[in-house]
């Protein structure tokens, strides 16, 4: 679990520093470098088939990989929880029978 718990912080934390190192390496002639680059934005709807294909997205991939990881996390957190409830079972169970030994109720 501690393992799990490092792990999700080392990666949280590579993010985190990620985003600040792009934030702060912006600078006035990268930002009109950006803005030159990005084409000039359609005033109308353009169906998704009309579009060229550099431009499509594949929603395919993106929703099985946000639905696997779902599941990843929540398979996770289960097994986490069943551990848990095991060792609290066990200690339940020593408790009873040091009550039953000691003769009290």
């Amino acid at each position: 679990m501690q393992t799990f718990i490092s792990l999700s912080v080392a990666v949280l934390a590579v993010a985190a520093h990620a985003a600040l190192v792009t934030a702060s390496s912006d600078t006035p002639s990268r930002a009109l470098l950006v803005a030159q680059a990005q084409p000039e934005q359609q005033e109308e709807f353009t169906p998704i088939d009309q579009l060229p294909p550099q431009e499509q997205l594949p929603a395919a991939p993106l929703l099985v990989g946000a639905y696997a990881f779902v599941l990843l996390m929540l398979f996770g957190y289960l097994f986490i929880v069943s551990r848990r409830l095991t060792v609290i079972q066990r200690e339940v169970g020593r408790l009873e029978g040091e009550l039953k030994r000691t003769g009290r109720t």
